[in-house]
């Protein structure tokens, strides 16, 4: 995945450990304090530096040695450099604790997003590779669509969030292309399967059969005495000429030493 595709434009609401210090922030946008530490400020230089990896091997050792009472910062940082190292596992195992908190539901929504868009981009790859696996486009439109909820999750929480927003707008967008994709790459089979079966032929008619008689649909009522005896009649006519033909072909199939059952 190519970062400046989805997460550039939230680093300065997801880096929250130095948020405080982003160039451009705005003066009136709620900032979380930056937990007291020199790891932890080593590891916001290391992030700052690029060096992701160093950044998260220092934030999981604070999370290690603070267990329960971390600061929410660290889970979030800590997760966004397992995204920036494309740990997607990692990443949603980090934050998973914040997501149900209510101070931190929305960063928490947010990374989650971040993360499924990264699933489904893998997905995609190996769905267009020569010996993909079947499932592998199913995977990326479940992944790109639980990346569309937790982003549609953090805009409902935080309405205001610009990146929010536009995160949401790209995935929409994102899982139209998949899907396009993912049509696209259909085998020929495959899409006759999906296409609706035609109706079985209908078994042909017996020659020898007599016509059937087909009964008006009318109310008894509009029938006269005499047309009602006359229809009565007809019916069993065609019922007697019916038990005869069957008696004729059974004597017929027994005289042949054959049996029609």
């Amino acid at each position: 995945m190519k970062w400046p595709y989805l997460l550039a434009i939230a680093l300065p609401a997801a880096l929250l450990l130095s948020a405080q210090d982003e160039p451009g922030a705005d003066a009136g946008q709620q900032r979380p304090s930056a937990p007291p530490g020199e790891v932890v400020a080593a590891a916001v230089a290391d992030y700052r530096a690029g060096k992701y990896e160093a950044a998260l091997v220092a934030l999981r050792g604070e999370l290690a040695a603070r267990g329960d009472l971390v600061a929410p910062e660290v889970r979030l940082n800590a997760s966004l450099c397992a995204l920036r190292l494309l740990h997607s596992r990692d990443a949603e195992e980090l934050i998973a604790p914040l997501a149900d908190d209510k101070q931190w539901a929305p960063q928490a929504a947010f990374l989650l997003g971040l993360a499924s868009s990264q699933h489904a981009e893998r997905a995609v790859v190996a769905a267009k590779l020569a010996d993909a696996e079947p499932m592998a486009w199913a995977m990326a439109s479940r992944a790109i669509q639980g990346a569309e909820l937790q982003f549609r999750r953090a805009v409902a929480l935080q309405p205001e969030w610009p990146e929010a927003v536009r995160n949401l707008e790209r995935t929409l967008l994102r899982r139209v292309e998949i899907e396009a994709e993912r049509a696209a790459a259909k085998t020929p089979d495959a899409k006759k399967e999906d296409a609706p079966k035609p109706e079985p032929p209908k078994p042909p008619k017996n020659q020898d059969q007599a016509p059937e008689v087909v009964i008006p649909e009318v109310a008894a009522a509009e029938l006269t005495a005499k047309e009602l005896a006359e229809l009565q009649k007809r019916v069993r006519e065609q019922q007697r000429k019916k038990v005869t033909g069957r008696q004729q072909r059974s004597r017929t199939g027994t005289a042949s030493g054959k049996r029609d059952w």
